[in-house]
């Protein structure tokens, strides 16, 4: 393989490691917002919001003549979505993730 072709392989590969890595922290940031009072409470206005908006909107005659509509009428997603709401208000993040360390790799630092 060319040198410039391998360089770019090797560039390409970094950025993605980078990547992978903020999503990672982000993820762990979001995680640890939504087990935070605040996030308890976005929870249960979220949920809230899904147990009692559902019933009404699949009562709505355009939204039932769609094939989204039909197909979670069909599929009694409304009580999926209930479902899906009361795991979102119930939701408690794993003890083991919480202690777990971050942590960050950096490169070696050669003797002066």
């Amino acid at each position: 393989m060319e040198p410039r072709v391998l360089g770019r392989v090797v560039s390409v590969n970094a950025q993605m490691q980078e990547i992978a890595d903020r999503i990672d922290t982000t993820v762990d940031e979001l995680l640890a917002f939504l087990d935070s009072p605040s996030g308890r409470r976005l929870r249960k206005y979220l949920a809230t919001g899904l147990i009692v908006s559902v019933p009404l909107v699949m009562r709505m005659p355009w939204l039932r003549r769609t094939p989204i509509g039909k197909l979670i009428e069909l599929g009694g997603g409304a009580a999926l979505v209930v479902k899906f709401a009361e795991m979102i208000r119930d939701w408690e993040r794993d003890q083991d993730a919480m202690t777990r360390p971050q942590v960050i790799d950096v490169p070696p630092v050669r003797p002066v």
